[in-house]
């Protein structure tokens, strides 16, 4: 039997079987001496106001029982390919000597400005752009029955949209929460909120996600 297509956003974000995905809130790409805002000369103080809507997102998702999962970005010359060892950005960062997002380094912590995972939360370690690349976020999801993704967290253009481009090929409703995002430049955040609307979900923003839930 063909499954029940939920094309309005009300049946798409219902609790039981929506995740809020929060993608790298970390010290390298929010604060204000992280390895990014170094490296790149990156306006983090967009990421850090996202952060604190964030914040008050994410004790909404808990207050209505989501699956909350939280992906940690590390990089991990052991575990990465030819081609990503390759980019500029990491050599630059080697010549420099500035540790980006590596293991146990004060650049991979959570951000204080963000609240830190609560325990049965799940958090997933990702050693490249996409949260479902070489992890096991497809069977956590899987086994609690997930069939929508908010998808929320840093950076828009990169990671938050690697990983929604991924959710909605292996079959996720994809919802990007815009005021809980955010890049270093307003191009490059426009850009892929532009790229999820037309042709791979949904964009909403949190007020309205918790309207419709107040509604459910």
């Amino acid at each position: 039997m063909e499954a029940h297509i939920l094309t309005a956003l009300e049946e798409q974000v219902r609790p039981e079987h929506t995740a809020l995905i929060v993608i790298d809130p970390q010290n390298d790409f929010c604060a204000a001496n992280g390895a990014l805002a170094r490296l790149m000369g990156w306006d983090v103080s967009r990421m850090q106001a996202a952060a604190q809507r964030l914040d008050r997102f994410i004790a909404r998702a808990r207050d209505q029982g989501i699956m909350i999962v939280w992906t940690r970005s590390i990089v991990d010359p052991a575990r990465s390919r030819p081609s990503f060892r390759a980019r500029k950005l990491i050599v630059d960062a080697l010549s420099r000597s500035i540790d980006l997002v590596k293991d146990a380094s004060s650049g991979s912590e959570w951000y204080s400005g963000i609240t830190s995972p609560l325990e049965g939360e799940y958090v997933v370690t990702k050693y490249h752009y996409d949260a479902f690349s070489d992890t096991n976020l497809d069977l956590l999801l899987a086994a609690k029955g997930i069939k929508t993704l908010l998808l929320t967290g840093f950076t828009t253009n990169v990671c938050v949209e690697t990983s929604a481009r991924h959710a909605y090929i292996k079959g996720y409703y994809v919802v990007v929460i815009s005021d809980c995002t955010d890049a270093p430049t307003r191009e490059e955040y426009d850009a892929t909120l532009f790229n999820i609307k037309s042709y791979f979900g949904r964009v909403a923003t949190s007020e309205e996600i918790e309207r419709l839930w107040k509604v459910a």
